[in-house]
């Protein structure tokens, strides 16, 4: 890069969703001399991604010439990508001046902010704060300058700069837009109405998103370039925004820096030996389960429609019809929600299957001990010792409540357990982890992490470990969850609806470790469609599943930044010339 790029977003050193995954999975094809971030600061967040060190002396002196108070400044190094970033908190700023920002605004740019909240405030407040940080950054920094802006949250970086008449080239990179994201969350299909005569005005209003839009709106008019992450959020933004993006900047992995095949299946065998030991602990004490079941996962945030939850239990109660007898299958949904910590009634369970186990294997110990010591007294001491354990298990299964079934939910949740959609959905299709369900089904409010107190796997563990990852998304405008499935080399499944699946079509990759979904299709034959490919999957002998998983990695290849990171030094050059 023959010029120096500054990239802003609300998610630099402050971990919220995809931006966050999209910025440090790039960040090893950027040139660190000529690299700075600009983030919000968390203090929750930021001070776990953050070390703060000393600015060079341009930097040092751009922040001495800012002569607006409320702003506090802090430079050093964004772990997760290793980049060097400032960090801005602008709380006292914003309630200095944010209602004259958002008067400014509306005379600019007829942006109507009259009664928004904090959580419009507060990125605005922040935005607005680095457009001042970057037009002194501009005239210390001896280089040309590129400003590279991600969503509506960031976009008053680049509304401060064209209200100064600033001649700094800017990129707007939208991820997905305010409308359609509050269009779908309501329950609409965004998708049906793009090929209409839309009036994205009167759809901010009735979804309560005006504020948020306009900005969103002006900041892609008003950029030197305007990109979309893909062909699914370009058709919004021309329906929504009334303006096309310049550039596709397809979202990309960090391929070359994934774990191999050798590291993933290493991580695989410790994944396995954790979760067999925790299906059992889960299912044993309640009736007879095959620990080695296939895992069929999906993950996301807790949009029951939006992702598509309501297809998948659907997809799996025609599954659970469809297995054959006395072949297990357990499907675990990691979607996070409010938890109170575990199920008192689980818990005693789990515990006491654990105490068993672990005083059952020491007995067994004994037994070895004795028969090596002294052959013809141990025989006895060792029946001595077995009749002990058949005691102990008999002692266990009289403790447990066999009428009840194993939970569907192992937590306690934060609200009541009967207005979870989740639950209640698959207990109206029939998936209650009795012994005659084939499918057994676990969801897991909580974020994985090694720290764990139930499972202790992260999320990358368990997806390794999965038969396929399934992502039925009604609302996605790019996907990264069955895009991070294929790079473990774990099948995915996937919808017509999510971005990822233009460029699989455009490829030639549909049915090359990854399936696509049409939601068009009458439920009938989705879900058809669906758990056919469930089952085909689940059953498949391992010769020609270890072939599916290499060809799950060899899709994921096509999402390389080494190649797509282009597309964005296509946009910033396509800047410099404007």
């Amino acid at each position: 890069m023959d010029y120096f790029l500054i990239e802003v977003s609300y998610e630099i050193g402050n971990k919220v969703g995809g931006i966050w995954t999209v910025i440090t999975s790039k960040a090893p094809y950027i040139d660190s001399n000529n690299y700075l971030g600009i983030g919000y600061f968390n203090p929750n967040e930021s001070p776990v991604e953050f070390i703060e060190e000393e600015p060079p002396q341009e930097i040092s002196n751009a922040i001495a010439d800012i002569d607006v108070d409320g702003i506090k400044f802090r430079y050093g190094t964004w772990i997760n990508a290793n980049k060097k970033v400032i960090l801005i908190d602008s709380q006292a700023f914003k309630q200095k001046y944010v209602n004259k920002i958002k008067g400014d605004f509306w005379n600019l740019y007829k942006i109507d902010s009259l009664g928004a909240g904090d959580d419009y405030n507060d990125p605005l407040a922040w935005s607005y704060a680095a457009g001042i940080l970057i037009e002194k950054l501009a005239k210390h920094i001896k280089k040309k300058i590129v400003v590279q802006v991600h969503e509506w949250l960031s976009g008053g970086a680049i509304l401060y700069l064209k209200s100064i008449n600033s001649k700094i080239p800017t990129v707007f990179t939208t991820h997905a837009t305010v409308l359609g994201r509050a269009y779908s969350y309501a329950g609409n299909d965004i998708y049906k109405i793009l090929n209409e005569e839309v009036n994205d005005l009167e759809l901010a209003y009735k979804y309560g998103v005006p504020a948020k839009h306009l900005t969103e709106k002006a900041t892609a008019w008003n950029a030197s370039v305007f990109t979309c992450v893909s062909d699914a959020v370009s058709r919004e933004a021309k329906a929504l925004l009334k303006k096309s993006p310049d550039i596709v900047t397809v979202n990309g992995i960090n391929i070359d820096y994934a774990p191999d095949f050798d590291e993933i299946e290493k991580m695989r065998a410790k994944a396995r030996e954790k979760f067999k030991e925790f299906l059992s602990a889960y299912f044993l004490p309640y009736y007879k389960i095959n620990p080695n079941a296939p895992l069929i996962l999906t993950s996301g945030r807790y949009e029951f429609l939006d992702k598509g939850y309501d297809i998948f239990i659907d997809a799996l109660s025609e599954l659970d019809k469809k297995l054959p007898s006395n072949f297990d299958v357990i499907a675990f949904i990691a979607v996070p929600s409010g938890t109170y910590g575990l199920k008192n009634d689980f818990v005693a369970n789990y515990l006491s299957y654990k105490n068993l186990r672990s005083s059952i294997e020491e007995k067994v110990k004994e037994i070895g001990e004795e028969l090596e010591t002294e052959l013809s007294y141990g025989i006895e001491s060792s029946q001595a010792i077995y009749n002990k354990i058949v005691n102990d298990i008999r002692l266990f299964s009289k403790k447990l409540n066999k009428e009840r079934n194993p939970p569907l939910c192992p937590f306690l949740l934060s609200y009541p357990e009967e207005n979870d959609r989740i639950l209640s959905y698959a207990k109206y299709r029939g998936l209650l982890n009795s012994e005659n369900n084939r499918v057994k089904l676990i969801f897991y409010p909580k974020y994985l992490t090694f720290e764990d107190e139930l499972l202790g796997l992260s999320y990358y563990q368990l997806l390794s470990l999965a038969r396929v990852g399934v992502f039925l998304s009604r609302y996605e405008p790019f996907g990264y969850t069955p895009l991070e499935a294929m790079e473990y080399g774990t099948p995915a499944i996937t919808t017509s609806n999510a971005g990822i699946s233009y460029y699989l079509i455009e490829k030639g990759l549909n049915g090359y470790g990854v399936y696509i979904q049409n939601l068009y299709d009458d439920r009938e034959t989705l879900l058809n469609n669906i758990s056919n490919n469930l089952l085909r999957i689940v059953t498949m002998d391992d010769e020609h599943f270890e072939e599916l998983r290499l060809q799950a990695r060899a899709s994921a290849e096509a999402f390389s930044w080494k190649d797509l990171i282009n597309n964005y030094f296509k946009a910033y050059e396509l800047a410099l010339s404007k």
